[in-house]
C-alpha cells in the first residue's frame, strides 16, 4: 500500500472522530488546509466522498462512516503497539556477553551494534572477537556467531545466513612474478599463506570445487598466521596467495591493490548462526538481541 495512503488514512480518522478540520488539526499538528488536501486525496483514490461538509460542521458519509468503524480500531492497535515498544525501549536492561571470530562481527554485528544501541540505550553490550572457539558457558558468554556446522548439538540455533562467500586473492605485484594460477595444480608453484586453527591447531586446507570434482589443498606457504587480518596483511604486502572471505578483501579489489584467482573453483562455505544454550533462560536483553540480529538481517 502507497504510503501516502496510510498518512491520508490516519487524517481522515482524526477528522471524522471529532468531526472537525480545527480539532483535527490541533491534534495532529498541522494545518486544515492540509487536512482537507489528505482528505480529499483519499476521496480521490476510493471515488467516493467520505465526509459531508457544511459551513457548520463535518459528518462521515456512510461511506466513510464503514472505513472509520474498520480504521479506528486498527489505529488504537498500532498505538498499542508503538507504546508497548517505546516501553519495551525504556526498560529492557542488563548486558549481553558474546563470542565470534572477526568475520562475523565485522558482517553481522557490527553493522547492528548502533541499531541495537539506539533502541536498547539500557543495555551493555560486550564482545569477545577472536579466532578460536570459545565454551560459551564455562566463559560465561550468553551467546556466540559460528558457522552453522560447528554449532554443538545441544545448542539453539539461529540462522543468519545462508551461505559465506569465499575468495583466492593476491596483490598484483605477486602475480606478475610469480604468474596466474588457473587450475589447483598450479598452487603448488604458489606461496600460499596458511591459517592455523586456535583451538585445534590443525592447518586449514583449503576447499575448491568445480563441477562434480572437489579438492583440498593444504600448503602453507613458508607463512602460516591464525588471525586472518594478518593473512590479508601479508597478501597486500604481496608475499603470497590468500584465501578469505569475499567482505574481508571486497574493498581491496574493488581498489585494485588485490585480485581474484580461482574464482570458478571457490565454493561458497556454511552461512553463520547465533547459538546459545537454553531457550527457556533466555535473559530480556539478549533476547532482544536475538529478535534484533534476526530482523536486520532480513532487510
Amino acid at each position: 500500500m502507497d504510503r501516502l495512503v496510510l498518512r491520508d488514512l490516519a487524517v481522515f480518522e482524526a477528522v471524522a472522530r471529532h468531526r472537525s478540520f480545527t480539532t483535527a488539526a490541533a491534534e495532529l499538528g498541522i494545518s486544515q488546509s492540509s487536512l482537507s488536501y489528505a482528505v480529499g486525496q483519499l476521496e480521490q483514490r476510493i471515488g467516493m466522498a467520505l465526509l459531508a461538509r457544511t459551513t457548520r460542521n463535518v459528518s462521515p458519509t456512510e461511506a466513510g462512516q464503514r472505513l472509520l468503524n474498520t480504521l479506528a480500531p486498527a489505529l488504537r492497535d498500532i498505538g498499542d503497539s508503538l507504546a508497548s515498544l517505546q516501553e519495551m525501549r525504556a526498560t529492557v536492561s542488563g548486558s549481553v556477553r558474546l563470542t565470534m571470530v572477526p568475520v562475523a562481527f565485522e558482517t553481522i554485528l557490527g553493522p547492528a551494534l548502533k541499531s541495537f544501541k539506539d533502541m536498547f540505550p539500557n543495555v551493555r553490550v560486550e564482545v569477545s572477537i577472536d579466532e578460536g572457539l570459545n565454551d560459551i558457558i564455562s566463559e560465561g558468554f550468553d551467546g556466540g556467531i559460528r558457522f552453522n556446522t560447528l554449532v554443538e548439538k545441544d545448542m539453539v540455533a539461529v540462522p543468519l545466513t545462508q551461505s559465506t562467500a569465499v575468495l583466492i586473492v593476491a596483490s598484483p605485484a605477486y602475480l606478475e612474478k610469480r604468474g596466474l594460477p588457473t587450475k589447483p595444480d598450479d598452487l603448488a608453484d604458489h606461496a600460499c599463506i596458511g591459517y592455523r586453527f586456535v583451538s585445534s591447531n590443525r592447518l586449514y586446507r583449503w576447499t575448491l570445487a568445480k563441477g562434480k570434482k572437489n579438492v583440498e589443498y593444504g600448503n602453507d606457504g613458508g607463512l602460516v598466521f591464525n588471525d586472518g587480518a594478518a593473512i590479508r596483511a601479508a597478501a597486500l604486502d604481496g608475499l603470497g596467495l590468500a584465501y578469505l572471505f569475499e567482505s574481508q578483501v571486497h574493498n581491496d579489489i574493488a581498489s585494485g591493490k588485490l585480485v581474484p584467482v580461482l574464482t570458478d573453483w571457490l565454493p561458497t562455505l556454511p552461512g553463520f548462526s547465533l547459538y546459545y544454550p537454553d531457550r527457556a533462560r533466555t535473559a530480556p536483553a539478549f533476547r532482544a538481541m536475538i529478535d534484533h540480529l534476526r530482523a536486520t538481517r532480513k532487510r
